[in-house]
């Protein structure tokens, strides 16, 4: 089995809550309405970082349109979306981080309740709720479900505002190019870390992009709970396709 996460404790508290970054390239026909979601919640205790991977459709034009919005940016070429992410986390000055993609957009109803409870509560992952394809009438509802992380990736990483101590002493794993997000909050489930549900919708996302890639992420997945599970990966793998076959056959009733 993998080592657990490192302690992040040593790591020092910022006087700014929450760190919003947005990574992106070549996303111009959708990342104003990030950009534009991110104005509706940003306040003097939120900060935005945008990394760029090197755009040349326009987003940077995009960007320079919302003066004031962007906190720090960096435009550089990068090996992946986690090498970026991994940017963004070491640029971030917040206590909590939350990655919102450059075609996806933040729902800020939900914010004061979730701001709220991480000054309140100090969870080491809060995650709220995410909705797919619309806010009137959504495609899907994403509720995090840490428990089924063994088994599935259960945990909408739109709406899951995270320690910044925690992912700066256990940043993500560029090898992986879909599933890293995964592999953390699988890592931080095993290790016990405190995750909190708070039923909240921050996040609209849309499907397609990178994590569209259906069969590169399935052998991700796999390759993560084999190595995160060892011995116990048959037995969680079993469990796995009972559900899937339960599941199935109560959405076909």
């Amino acid at each position: 089995m993998s080592p657990k996460l490192s302690d992040p404790h040593s790591i020092s508290f910022s006087p700014i809550l929450l760190t919003i970054v947005t990574v992106t390239k070549n996303c111009a026909a959708t990342l104003g309405k990030t950009l534009y979601s991110v104005k509706a919640i940003k306040s003097f205790d939120v900060e935005y970082i945008v990394v760029d991977g090197g755009s040349t459709d326009g987003s940077l034009e995009v960007i320079a349109g919302y003066s004031g919005l962007v906190d720090r940016m960096v435009t550089e070429p990068d090996t992946g979306i986690y090498n970026a992410m991994n940017k963004g986390v070491a640029l971030a000055q917040g206590r909590y981080v939350l990655f919102i993609n450059g075609d996806d957009e933040l729902v800020a109803d939900g914010f004061p309740l979730i701001l709220k409870t991480l000054r309140d509560r100090s969870p080491e992952v809060l995650c709220a709720t995410t909705l797919v394809g619309s806010v009137s009438q959504p495609d899907e509802v994403l509720v995090a479900k840490p428990w089924l992380l063994p088994f599935f990736n259960s945990i909408p990483h739109p709406s899951s505002f995270v320690s910044r101590p925690l992912l700066m002493v256990n940043p993500f794993r560029e090898d992986l190019k879909i599933a890293s997000d995964y592999d953390f909050f699988l890592r931080a489930f095993l290790s016990r870390r405190r995750f909190l549900i708070v039923h909240a919708i921050t996040a609209l996302h849309q499907r397609g992009g990178a994590s569209g890639n259906n069969q590169r992420s399935i052998e991700e997945v796999r390759k993560v709970r084999i190595e995160r599970l060892g011995m116990g990966y048959p037995f969680a793998n079993a469990l796995a396709g009972t559900y899937r076959f339960i599941k199935k056959l109560v959405v076909s009733s």
